[in-house]
């Protein structure tokens, strides 16, 4: 054979190959083809079956299951990559953290490359209304089991198991809970390791006898039912702020922290005591509540700043007496107490009113049922007593830090208060004068009292003509 010839069979075997690396390429091409048509029809089914029944039902039996209460959803619809639904219900049953819930106008950012991981990957879940009741559920019953709808043949496989929210928002939140509501709120929750990060903004608290507040700020985390609270303030309408941190948990269990700062209180007083005790209210006070109880018991200190006693009845009728302009309105330079409130009866202990120079008084006072039992002493300067006739040795008759001193009484309700001192020094006084009747001098000199000089002059008239 000549040196450069080719074999015919080689040449065909060249041929053979090319045209198997050809066959390879469109078989391989094919199927990649095939794939992806695969994938794209795939991923149509499950979007398709995002807007379907069967998806509709699942989503409702996962709710429920999941949040312990009944879920009526509307129909969804997708628009482009969210999936949007008008209205959401829950009505809370045994083991729910709410009553009730109804959210509008919910809509779900879903990126759809979750999908592959069977994963809903939802950016954001925002909603236009949220109102949520956070009272004991009216249905203790339990929940009914239900299995979610299942998908039809293999695509059940496919579908996601997991779901992942980046964040959840809404401008317009109302929280309801034993007759408070905290309406108008913004809500930002995040998900944070074992729990949710929440941000609350804005929003008006309008609370059973308390003055409308305004919320500027609370942080909270929420894990396993028990939300903790980080900071939160708010504005009251009438003056002042309160901070409140602690925790709150399934059951209505609280344990909370309150900072009162500048609060007027005025409207936080019954009627009759508004005219009477005026000031700004701060301190510190504590709030318990015991897992599956309605009430919430609070302890702590509290102080008056710019406080003054005004038009009070005792206070008056030392003026009366001594003819002193200082009683009608008595500056205090320090007002303390220790309240210490249960459902049914509040204690002021340790009550402590200073106005510098003029007066003190001291004691405690109880309030249950509407009924007031308190036991106080007051102090007066020993030269403001010494025009009181009787009233040194026999009613204020201990001596100590600069004033004398008289016990009383406190009775009868919050809205009519009664004390027995005004009585007492009347008694002291006339009996005293009586007394002293046949000693009277014919005119009474002019540095006596003006109400005084009348008593005098009372007693005289009673007294046979000289």
């Amino acid at each position: 054979m000549p040196p450069n010839s080719t074999p015919k069979n080689v040449g065909y075997r060249k041929k053979t190959r090319s045209a198997q690396s050809k066959a390879t390429v469109w078989i391989i091409g094919g199927l990649a083809i095939g794939a992806v048509a695969g994938l794209f029809a795939a991923q149509a089914w499950l979007e398709s079956y995002l807007e379907s029944e069967p998806f509709h039902l699942r989503i409702e039996a996962s709710l429920g299951r999941v949040l312990h209460a009944e879920a009526k959803l509307s129909p969804l619809h997708r628009e482009s990559t969210a999936l949007a639904v008008e209205r959401l219900t829950l009505a809370g049953q045994h083991g729910a953290p709410f009553s009730r819930a109804r959210i509008q106008d919910l809509r779900a950012e879903v990126d759809l490359t979750g999908l592959w991981q069977r994963l809903w990957k939802v950016d954001n879940l925002s909603c236009q209304r949220l109102d949520l009741n956070f009272d004991s559920p009216s249905d203790l019953s339990e929940a009914p089991e239900t299995s979610p709808h299942p998908a039809p043949g293999w695509m059940r496989s496919l579908l996601p198991n997991r779901t992942q929210i980046a964040s959840i928002q809404t401008d317009r939140a109302v929280f309801t809970h034993e007759g408070s509501e905290l309406r108008e709120t913004r809500l930002i929750a995040k998900p944070q390791a074992e729990g949710w990060d929440i941000a609350l903004e804005a929003g008006e608290l309008n609370s059973p006898d308390l003055p409308l507040m305004t919320l500027t700020q609370a942080r909270l985390f929420l894990r396993d039912g028990e939300v903790t609270l980080r900071n939160a303030r708010l504005l009251v309408k009438t003056g002042g702020q309160l901070a409140l941190t602690g925790e709150w948990a399934n059951h209505n269990r609280a344990d909370l922290h309150i900072q009162l700062e500048n609060l007027a209180l005025e409207p936080l007083l019954p009627k009759w005591w508004q005219a009477c005790l005026r000031g700004n209210l701060s301190g510190e006070l504590h709030m318990l509540r015991a897992p599956g109880t309605t009430n919430a018991d609070f302890n702590g200190d509290v102080h008056l700043t710019n406080a003054k006693l005004e038009g009070l009845p005792l206070l008056n009728q030392l003026d009366a007496f001594l003819g002193n302009p200082r009683f009608r309105q008595v500056p205090l330079r320090t007002a303390s107490a220790h309240i210490v409130k249960t459902a049914k009866r509040t204690e002021f202990q340790n009550i402590d009113l200073d106005a510098d120079g003029i007066l003190k008084m001291c004691g405690w006072v109880v309030l249950e049922k509407g009924e007031l039992n308190g036991n106080l002493t007051l102090g007066l300067s020993p030269a403001l007593v010494q025009w009181l006739p009787g009233a040194r040795s026999k009613v204020f008759t201990e001596s100590r830090d600069g004033y004398v001193w008289a016990p009383f009484q406190l009775s009868g309700t919050s809205e009519h208060p009664v004390e027995d001192l005004s009585p007492r020094l009347v008694a002291t006084l006339v009996k005293t004068l009586t007394d002293s009747a046949g000693n009277l001098p014919d005119s009474i000199p002019k540095s006596v009292p003006e109400v005084t000089q009348g008593v005098l002059d009372a007693v005289k008239s009673l007294l046979p003509k000289k």
